[in-house]
């Protein structure tokens, strides 16, 4: 809210900071209710406290998206669109229905709120070429 530091006051900065704390919090509500994609920190155990790691979420969506094993994704949803898609939706109530997997469609398109960066868009790229070759 200021265009120069001129007119930057303690409060205007801490109204600020408190904003992005306010929405790192709201994030960290909504990622835990999360089953699958709950962390990206993995601790390791107590006797190897050398083998924690970090796996970026996105990573973790895409190797989801592109596993050969293919298990129904608990934290991607699919939303139905189109009749055919509605009366799907409708019958699931009464029988079991398989939701489409992200990974059936030829073409896969990844909008991230707040951008990716350069490694990141390399990452995916050579995700899908290894785990599911010729996905765009």
């Amino acid at each position: 809210g200021c265009d120069s530091s001129l007119i930057l006051t303690s409060q205007k900065a801490t109204d600020a900071v408190d904003g992005i704390f306010r929405s790192l919090r709201d994030i960290a509500r909504v990622r835990m209710h999360m089953k699958q994609f709950h962390s990206i920190h993995n601790p390791g155990s107590n006797t190897h406290q050398a083998s924690a790691s970090y796996k970026p979420l996105l990573k973790q969506v895409v190797e989801e998206v592109c596993n050969p094993d293919r298990p129904d994704p608990v934290d991607i949803e699919h939303i139905s669109s189109g009749l055919t898609d509605l009366l799907k939706t409708g019958f699931s109530m009464f029988m079991k229905v398989n939701r489409p997997h992200p990974g059936d469609n030829p073409l896969l398109i990844i909008f991230m709120v707040g951008g990716v960066s350069v490694s990141e868009v390399k990452m995916v790229k050579d995700l899908v070429a290894t785990r599911k070759p010729g996905t765009q």
